[in-house]
């Protein structure tokens, strides 16, 4: 009896002790917080020799091992534990979502993240993200509070630890050794499978986006552009509303083929409609600053757009008056030195109802400050439209044209037909709010014209995929095909000399958010040495002025 209860001690020490509770931990992050990962890493290799299974099986070991040493190395009595319930409780978030809708937390999604509002992060806490959280974070997290782990003294722990860390960091080696030119070839032709290691890469992408957003720049002062900018004077007002799209994607417009008639208000109002348009990016942080910047998307960096001026403030150096009006999320910096009118938590019963503003909103005043501006005028129009995952909710009751929507925030529990039905039905609210502005600008004698870019698109489940924001490499075309569509009055083709017929016959040419820089310029007569004629459209369609 003695020896038994001598065994049971020690056992009860094993499972209590530093490297136990570490390599628990991490297998558990390793094997249930990445699926994802393992669904990829499957797929590429097909497991079906025994080959492929001796690799992904190595290869989650050495994560493991890997994973152990990093807890090795904190494991101090008032680090480790917190340490382990942090990381678990963020590993189960991001599983969530990584698992539920296929997304990725990269540096463009954590900067999706800390610009996100309250109201738009609300709609994505639901019960399954609850229920998750519950199973994957806080109950493993609470049986790592709960174990009576037995700290060795400052000197042994020391040893202990650096032991510990190159024994797991040796086994690991060893284990890559064991395959090395499998896994070296199998590697530098997947490269990009480290995007969907949780929680290592959100980690990485959180401290790179911290340190670029809050650090690199601090005290610098603003890079001015186009610092030679002038603008040609015209004897007419020019009056531009510029409708920054949300999550709309192309494939979904009637006007581009789509077989369901989401259009239905535009294609009898002279639109001419863009059908092959790429996004810079597939999250609103990255796209919006980008296309308001000269750079591009091969030159866009987050930083460098932000610490740098943009297309507005350019236009409002020369003359024009720029106006944001947003019901969306912010305009991501872009809009900081304009004119800013925050629509979005607007009381008014006509547009409002629960902290939810339909796009309508934005035009309640716009006729009124048409008519008070007497100086060129760009309105910038940023609209919730499309955005995710409570489609239901953008537009309204009686313009809901397909039945049945799905009305969860947890769409991927929805029938793919309900999710396709409420999105189809804020494509058609959008498209009924862009005939209502050019029906205003028609009214006017200025000369006006009307501009729609979405920022990126949206996946609706087709390969388990849902929402946005996928590293651009890796995304479908559902995120970065965009729809872009421009409407101009008599007198604004007549003043620029532009021929209609010959911009319709270049609508189907390829063209990017890398237009709306310099198209802007040339819209408002500006000349720089930053415009870039081949990047504006009406130039291509015969822009003589």
């Amino acid at each position: 009896m003695h020896q038994y209860n001598k065994f049971l001690a020690g056992l009860f020490r094993l499972l209590c002790s530093i490297p136990t509770v570490s390599l628990a931990t991490a297998a558990f992050i390793v094997i249930f917080d990445n699926q994802l990962f393992w669904q990829n890493l499957s797929a590429r290799l097909g497991l079906g020799s025994f080959d492929h299974w001796r690799l992904a099986l190595t290869l989650g070991a050495v994560l493991i091992l890997l994973l152990q040493a990093v807890f090795t190395l904190v494991s101090f009595r008032l680090t480790f534990k917190p340490f382990l319930v942090g990381l678990l409780l963020i590993a189960a978030g991001v599983s969530y979502f990584s698992d539920s809708f296929g997304v990725v937390i990269d540096k463009s999604m954590i900067h999706n993240i800390l610009e996100t509002d309250v109201r738009e992060a609300g709609e994505l806490v639901t019960w399954s993200l609850l229920w998750h959280l519950l199973v994957y974070g806080v109950f493993p997290a609470g049986l790592v509070t709960l174990i009576p782990i037995r700290y060795p003294s400052w000197r042994r722990g020391l040893l202990l630890r650096a032991g510990g860390v190159v024994v797991s960091l040796a086994l690991a080696v060893t284990l890559l050794m064991s395959d090395y030119k499998g896994f070296v070839l199998f590697g530098r032709e997947n490269r990009d499978l480290q995007v969907y290691l949780n929680p290592s890469y959100p980690v990485y992408a959180l401290t790179k986006v911290v340190k670029k957003q809050y650090f690199a720049h601090a005290g610098e002062p603003l890079q001015v552009l186009a610092a030679d900018a002038v603008r040609k004077q015209s004897d007419q007002q020019s009056v531009v509303v510029l409708v920054v799209g949300e999550t709309a994607r192309a494939g979904q417009l009637a006007a581009n083929g789509y077989s369901r008639n989401t259009t239905p208000y535009t294609s009898s109002r002279d639109v001419i409609n863009y059908t092959d348009v790429e996004s810079c990016g597939t999250s609103t942080a990255i796209s919006v600053p980008c296309m308001f910047s000269p750079f591009g998307r091969d030159s866009f960096s987050s930083d460098r757009a932000a610490n740098s001026e943009n297309l507005l403030d350019i236009l409002q150096r020369t003359g024009v008056k720029v106006v944001w009006r947003d019901n969306d999320s912010g305009s991501k910096g872009v809009a900081q030195r304009v004119v800013f009118e925050d629509f979005s938590k607007n009381k008014d019963a006509r547009f409002c109802a629960d902290g939810n503003c339909y796009d309508e909103v934005l035009l309640d005043g716009l006729d009124k400050l048409i008519r008070s501006t007497q100086e060129d005028l760009l309105i910038v129009l940023h609209v919730k439209g499309s955005h995710g995952p409570s489609y239901y909710k953008r537009s309204p009751a009686e313009l809901k044209v397909f039945t049945p929507e799905c009305t969860q925030d947890n769409i991927q529990d929805c029938p793919r037909e309900s999710i396709v039905n409420a999105y189809d039905n804020t494509i058609v609210y959008t498209d009924y709010l862009l005939s209502k502005v050019i029906d205003l600008l028609q009214g006017k004698p200025a000369d006006s014209a009307l501009f729609y870019l979405s920022d990126h698109g949206e996946s609706l489940g087709e390969n388990s995929i849902y929402l946005h924001g996928l590293p651009y490499p890796l995304a479908p075309a559902e995120q970065t095909h965009v729809p872009m569509m421009f409407w101009g009055s008599e007198a604004f083709f007549a003043n620029r000399h532009l021929d209609r017929a010959s911009l319709i016959d270049k609508r189907n040419e390829q063209y990017s958010q890398d237009y709306l820089f310099h198209t802007m310029l040339g819209l408002f007569h500006v000349r720089t040495g930053l415009y870039r004629s081949n990047l504006d459209l009406f130039a291509k369609g015969g822009h003589l002025s």
